[in-house]
């Protein structure tokens, strides 16, 4: 199978894992915070791997950029999952959802007229650098807390989600930002695609096994 056959069937089922995985949180989980959170970072996921396409050179259309801007947004909630994964004692706060609120909006705005305005690559950068930014505070969040949890596979199981979906972000980004769109290819979005799928299918079998009180 090509990599232009093969990319679409990987986000395919990249965005059904994260959308089941979601249900799945929400259903058993939702009575902590930390799977209400991990519920809604599963389907902000699912609207990164729609609209993931690395090299974009054009302006991007009015129907993708509310996806693009939940993507961007998912950082936050990345790094509030964390938090509250890792710290028995952090609550959510007013001001925890007005950043969540101001990234998107700055996503939004950055798509729909920034990029056409100036330039869609210096777009891209930005909002990239922005998703590093929250990537950077929840490894910083998990390296100063886990160490705090006694029940050993518990601690491992957290590390191994936070960790994946860190080390597939921070990839993301920064090929985002280093890959022009003259030398992106089909190739280099399909293996994106592919390890996208993978994180998202080893984080899913992850999660369902464990209860609410784990």
């Amino acid at each position: 199978m090509s990599p232009a056959a093969l990319d679409p069937a990987l986000h395919g089922a990249a965005v059904a894992l994260l959308l089941l995985l979601g249900g799945v949180l929400m259903r058993d989980v939702r009575g902590v915070l930390s799977g209400r959170l991990a519920a809604a970072f599963a389907l902000g996921s699912a609207a990164h791997a729609w609209t993931l396409d690395i090299g974009v050179t054009v302006p991007f259309s009015a129907w993708h950029a509310p996806l693009i801007a939940l993507s961007t947004g998912n950082a936050v909630l990345f790094w509030l999952f964390t938090r509250a994964l890792f710290d028995d004692a952090f609550r959510m706060r007013w001001w925890h959802g007005l950043i969540w609120i101001a990234v998107i909006a700055f996503s939004f705005v950055n798509c729909l007229w920034i990029a056409p305005l100036a330039s869609v690559r210096a777009s891209i950068v930005a909002v990239n650098l922005l998703v590093l930014v929250f990537i950077a505070l929840a490894v910083l969040q998990t390296v100063s807390n886990w160490s705090a949890d006694l029940v050993e596979v518990r601690r491992r199981l957290r590390v191994f989600i936070v960790g994946a979906a860190a080390i597939y972000g921070g990839l993301n980004a920064l090929l985002q930002i280093v890959t022009p769109g003259a030398e992106a290819s089909a190739i280099a979005n399909t293996v994106n695609a592919a390890l996208l799928a993978g994180v998202a299918a080893a984080i899913f079998f992850a999660l369902v096994r464990i209860s609410a009180h784990d």
